[in-house]
């Protein structure tokens, strides 16, 4: 596939490109883009949280709070990956001096990303999990060749602009594979990966992905799949898991992704951007909760007799008289 390089400003169309994460970041679309990130605000926040994080739109593209997990993640997909941000190594065990926060800080300012030297010793050693752990997995094969860090530009069906940019994307004669390697310090068990999707709205990502690459290249339509690669950052192990959305998860993703489509295209064409309801709401409580109590009322010897008619507790004092 025809990767173009890309270093500054808009790019002229559609396509596949290398660029560098800053510039892909700005948004580098012939108009503003729709990505996975203010679909998923624009879905489970508000359009105004979507607007006031979008790089061309309210956005003032600084780093807030950055945490040590995230470096290291930053750090660890850079040498798995061998693309990305560039890294600044801190000589220091944590941020608490003085020295430490300013060479952090410099690091941010310049575009790179900081690591502390143990930290830095972390990442390498997921690297090479990986690369071990990989190997062990069948249909595996691909992920070590295929590029990194390949940004795609296209325009949706809907009108709308749409950018990715997938860690790694492997075309094979009769389907393509998109990669996403995901560290943290959650476990990478498979029993709790499916709770995990959900609660990081990871589904958005993958429908996202999958319909800009078979839009750019309609002759993979129904052959796109996107895998998660993930990367434990507990030591020793450094345990990955590979893993893909089922039908009823990229279902939803689909849905999700169509709703953020009308979203942004309502939202652009109408130069509004509303947040939450202007109005006082009710609050739903949850009818797991309700049931949990439930079950706790009938089941629970020190809740038997409970009275739940403030005026007939047996308990009340009897100078009380009526209740005020």
């Amino acid at each position: 596939m025809d990767i173009r390089p890309h270093s500054a400003g808009r790019v002229p169309g559609p396509g596949l490109f290398h660029m560098p994460a800053e510039i892909y970041h700005d948004d580098p679309a012939p108009e503003p883009s729709l990505s996975s990130s203010i679909a998923d605000l624009l879905i489970h926040r508000s359009p105004r949280h979507a607007w006031l994080a979008h790089p061309r739109f309210g956005s003032d593209g600084i780093e807030r709070d950055p945490t040590r997990a995230k470096e290291i993640g930053t750090a660890a997909h850079k040498l798995i990956l061998g693309r990305g941000t560039g890294l600044v190594v801190i000589d220091a065990d944590d941020y608490r001096t003085a020295k430490a926060k300013a060479e952090r800080a410099d690091a941010y300012a310049d575009g790179l990303c900081p690591i502390l030297a143990p930290d830095l010793a972390q990442a390498e050693a997921m690297a090479q999990a990986v690369t071990a752990q990989l190997a062990e997995i069948p249909d595996c094969e691909g992920f070590a060749d295929a590029p990194s860090e390949v940004v795609a530009v296209v325009r949706d069906p809907t009108g709308a602009w749409v950018r990715i940019m997938m860690d790694r994307v492997e075309f094979r004669a009769n389907r393509v594979i998109i990669w996403d390697v995901k560290t943290g310090d959650q476990p990478a068990a498979p029993q709790g990966l499916g709770r995990r999707v959900e609660a990081m709205g990871m589904e958005v990502q993958a429908a996202l992905y999958v319909r800009a690459l078979a839009t750019l290249f309609p002759r993979f339509a129904g052959r796109v799949s996107f895998r998660w690669l993930f990367v434990e950052n507990e030591a020793p192990q450094h345990a990955i898991a590979v893993a893909e959305a089922d039908n009823v998860g990229m279902g939803i993703g689909a849905r999700k992704v169509s709703a953020a489509l009308h979203l942004w295209n309502r939202c652009r064409a109408t130069k509004t951007w509303p947040g939450y309801p202007a109005q006082i709401l009710r609050v739903e409580y949850p009818e797991w909760a309700a049931n949990r109590w439930t079950e706790r009322e009938e089941a629970d010897p020190t809740l038997a007799g409970v009275s739940y008619d403030i005026t007939q507790s047996p308990w009340r004092p009897v100078d009380m008289g009526d209740a005020a």
